[in-house]
């Protein structure tokens, strides 16, 4: 048995028109290429090669402590290369260049498909296979940035170097099951959220250079899509991203390094997902949702005994608790070149006694040729403590060569 056409098809026209290739896709998200200048028969090795100019005018008006007034931010330029290595196996590599911290290597990673049925093994660094938006590269967002409850629980990028084993299989004859598991080095956010308003309160997390194997992070996932009447498909999924060893540290003013070892948390992911799209496959609407919960040791704060400004009683105080979050979106395709949508995101920071946030984003989308985008729009933001604040925004982003990422259904 194989998937119904109706189910590729349809998960691919709901993919933005820029998108590439015809591995599956899923819908609101991008579709992933991996064929360029040579395919899976070719003996020359000549690796297709593209790259991404993304481009962001923020107008910022905060009713709190934040900043007020416009910025103009190159928020990067990206470099791709992908090409088959031999007939079971092919790679990619993605460069990235910020404003803020130059270039670095955001993917690398090889994809061995040799196996029998549908399976392969992914080994490098990559973005990890966790719910909706966490594959896809801010640019092939459908919305300016990740859902806020999103960059909070998991990190603006979840990115590892690691091995991930993956397999789909037909689920009748009218959809498909896939699931993946990989353990990676590290998939800690950098610092903790202890301290809101105030990162130096909080403490930064850190696993070993060396780890035992029931030490290294881990993720996973299964999500099927299934045929849902003439022209729709319906998308579910669990993921799970676990941290089984870390350490919160935090480096005083004083040169006084504390640290608090054996922690350990986890974040469960929820979503749902449905694309329609009509018999012309021009106009589309998307609903989805994803639902997040933090678990385990979720943040340290700096506790300084009573004396402020006195050192060598300080300790760090760690957070044992669960954390709850969510974000919803809608997205209605006019045509191949016009969308407009609307996200709503909610959730509880990790710190204790933080206030809660919620965020939401209002936006249309422009394809202004096959490579080039223009989006405008609003993103509201609310926290119970009053650090509210309004960003209009208009972004542009041009893509030109081969376009490719290791994306998953």
């Amino acid at each position: 048995m194989k998937p119904s056409i109706q189910i590729l098809a349809l998960a691919t026209l709901t993919a933005p028109v820029m998108a590439q290739g015809t591995t599956f896709s899923t819908p609101g998200m991008p579709s992933s290429g991996r064929t360029g200048q040579t395919d899976r028969f070719s003996t020359e090795f000549n690796p297709a090669i593209g790259g991404v100019i993304d481009t962001l005018i923020t107008h910022l008006n905060s009713d709190g402590s934040g900043p007020d007034g416009f910025d103009l931010t190159l928020r990067s330029f990206e470099g791709t290369v992908n090409t088959w290595i031999d007939p079971n196996t092919w790679a990619y590599g993605v460069l990235v260049g910020t404003e803020e911290e130059g270039i670095a290597v955001e993917e690398a990673a090889v994809i061995y498909e040799g196996f029998d049925g549908n399976s392969n093994l992914k080994a490098g660094r990559f973005f990890v296979d966790f719910g909706k938006q966490m594959q896809a590269h801010t640019h092939d967002l459908p919305t300016f940035e990740r859902p806020a409850v999103l960059s909070a629980y998991l990190g603006e990028e979840l990115g590892g170097t690691g091995l991930q084993y993956g397999n789909w299989f037909p689920a009748g004859d009218s959809g498909a099951i896939r699931y993946s598991f990989g353990l990676y080095d590290s998939l800690v956010q950098g610092h903790s959220h202890g301290g809101h308003g105030d990162e130096e309160e909080g403490a930064a997390q850190a696993v070993n250079d060396y780890q035992e194997a029931d030490e290294l992070s881990y993720a996973a996932r299964i999500t099927g899509f299934h045929d849902a009447g003439e022209n729709g498909v319906f998308q579910w999924g669990v993921s799970m991203r676990g941290l089984p060893e870390f350490a919160f540290d935090a480096d005083l003013d004083d040169g006084t390094e504390l640290t608090a070892e054996g922690m350990s948390n986890h974040v469960l992911g929820l979503d749902l997902t449905y694309g329609w799209g009509d018999d012309t496959g021009t106009k589309t609407w998307t609903v989805g949702g994803e639902y997040l919960r933090l678990s385990g040791e979720i943040g340290a704060e700096v506790d300084d005994a009573g004396t402020p400004g006195v050192f060598g009683d300080d300790t760090l105080e760690v957070l044992d608790s669960d954390r709850d979050g969510f974000y919803l979106w809608v997205d209605r395709g006019f045509d191949q070149n016009n969308s407009v949508g609307v996200l709503y995101s909610a959730f509880e920071h990790a710190e204790d006694g933080a206030p809660e946030q919620s965020e939401l984003t209002a936006y249309y989308s422009r394809n202004l040729t096959e490579y080039s985008r223009l989006r405008v729009g609003v993103t509201m933001t609310e926290t119970d403590d009053g650090d509210d604040s309004t960003a209009l925004m208009v972004q542009f982003t041009n893509f030109f060569g081969s376009h490719a990422h290791g994306v998953n259904w």
